[in-house]
């Protein structure tokens, strides 16, 4: 994918918000015309928009009380990296290979032996004051940005497939409309990379702290809280408690 069609895509607010709701799972158009107060029609445009260009892909579903719906999900796997400076302004846009789909590397520790060694190597040249071959010096950092971006990607494939997993096993768990905010309140826990604070918590998700409580206890009995999630819990409910003394 170019970079041209990558912000066509990513640069209309509407298609981010849809994007960014169907990462965190797959949904139906009446699930996203009401967690994004948009229409369905409005809504409807921008999703066959994303059809069209591979981003989504839609399968007929059978609904519990009433006729099958289609259900969205998404069908690509991107990372994009930019820079910026005062001599380079570059947009890579990468497909990520996840899953039985992926090339695995052969022997991932003699991969990153070797660019540690060609790293080594070229800097060692680079710092050099009489180095004056500037375009031999720029390929040999490229190809060592190639060799390191193709570990990046391995790993980055590895990340998301274990997430994948990881909000199966949610699914699974929390099944139906009845457990839609625990299912949210999960994926942000486990998503964050950042420390898990009530603030962090509550900016994600707008809910009283009480039903905030009671969510946590029901991920607990699901076995679906990490240590974070725990100690968010047990500091959550001490706070309540203290306030009602």
């Amino acid at each position: 994918m170019d970079e041209k069609e990558f912000f066509e895509f990513i640069g209309n607010e509407t298609r981010r918000e849809i994007l960014r709701s169907i990462a965190h799972e797959p949904k139906h158009l009446f699930q996203l015309a009401k967690e994004l107060d948009k229409s369905q029609q409005y809504l409807q445009r921008h999703l066959q928009c994303l059809l069209e260009k591979g981003w989504l892909s839609q399968e007929l579903v059978e609904g519990p009380h009433g006729p099958a719906r289609k259900l969205y999900r998404i069908d690509k796997n991107l990372s994009v990296r930019i820079t910026l400076s005062e001599h380079a302004f570059d947009i890579d846009v990468f497909d990520i290979q996840i899953g039985h789909h992926s090339k695995p590397i052969d022997n991932l520790y003699s991969h990153l032996e070797e660019i540690s060694n060609d790293l080594a190597s070229t800097l060692s040249h680079a710092v050099q004051k009489d180095q004056q071959d500037y375009a031999e010096q720029i390929k040999s950092l490229n190809d060592i940005l190639d060799k390191l971006g193709s570990v990046e990607s391995f790993i980055l494939g590895k990340k998301l497939s274990i997430t994948g997993e990881l909000h199966e096993t949610i699914s699974m768990r929390l099944e139906g409309d009845d457990h839609r905010d625990d299912r949210k309140l999960a994926y942000t826990i486990f998503r964050s990379s950042a420390p898990i604070t009530i603030g962090l918590i509550e900016k994600e998700i707008e809910t009283k702290r009480t039903e905030l409580l009671a969510s946590l206890k029901r991920l607990n009995e699901k076995n679906l809280l990490p240590e974070s999630g725990l100690n968010l819990m047990n500091k959550l409910e001490g706070s309540l408690k203290s306030q009602t003394e």
